[in-house]
């Protein structure tokens, strides 16, 4: 049961860019349901000028690298690098911060999914059965995850991608839009998949695959 207004916590978003103004759109679908306990406070951004000329109806607080941790907000990690959204996170979250799973109202997560901590799950997106997800994972819209899928902390699903039955992301991955992963595939730390690829192959860390079939990137 969602408490008095008073009694909500408020949410900060980390970063006020693009992807950050994405999510607050998303933010005001889902403070519109019955379930939600908490509502938006702001942005904090190094950059105090990104919403210069652009009227969100909320403000930049403050900046990343000065923001004291606040007891009744809970945060989440509007970034899209996927190596700064996890250093940014793992930073506040030792620093005590209270992130939450950021879920639109037409995402589907299906039964047994697993998952850490700060993961955002964008419009028309999901995790089907049995899938484990760690900490910070953004998947964006209409993206997701087969049965029996293991994602490491800090992927990025772009637009449209498709990780099927059985695959393995390590951390880091980077997936463009509309690329395919097709199943019981392992794909390293830290890879790359470009956008439109689809990756018949076990995948290197580090490694950027371009292409139908994809290839290695030299």
């Amino acid at each position: 049961m969602v408490g008095e207004l008073t009694e909500m916590k408020d949410l900060i978003i980390l970063g006020a860019g693009g992807f950050a103004r994405e999510l607050l759109s998303y933010a005001i679908d889902i403070m519109k349901t019955s379930e939600c306990q908490w509502r938006v406070k702001g942005f904090i951004d190094d950059n105090l000028g990104a919403l210069n000329g652009i009227d969100t109806g909320y403000p930049i607080l403050g900046t990343i690298s000065d923001h004291i941790i606040e007891d009744n907000s809970v945060y989440i990690c509007a970034i899209g690098d996927s190596i700064s959204r996890l250093k940014i996170g793992r930073e506040f979250q030792k620093k005590g911060a209270e992130f939450i799973n950021f879920i639109h109202p037409t995402a589907r997560i299906r039964e047994r999914v697993k998952m850490g901590i700060g993961n955002i799950f964008c419009p028309s997106s999901g995790a089907n059965p049995d899938v484990v997800i760690g900490d910070f994972v953004l998947v964006n819209c209409n993206s997701g995850f087969a049965h029996d899928c293991k994602i490491g902390s800090g992927c990025t699903l772009s637009g449209g991608c498709d990780v099927t039955g059985n695959c393995t992301l390590g951390e880091g991955v980077f997936l463009g839009s509309k690329a395919v992963i097709v199943p019981d595939r392992k794909i390293g730390d830290h890879a790359k998949v470009s956008a439109g690829a689809v990756v018949f192959t076990n995948v290197k860390p580090g490694k950027t695959m371009l292409g139908n079939p994809a290839m290695v990137l030299k």
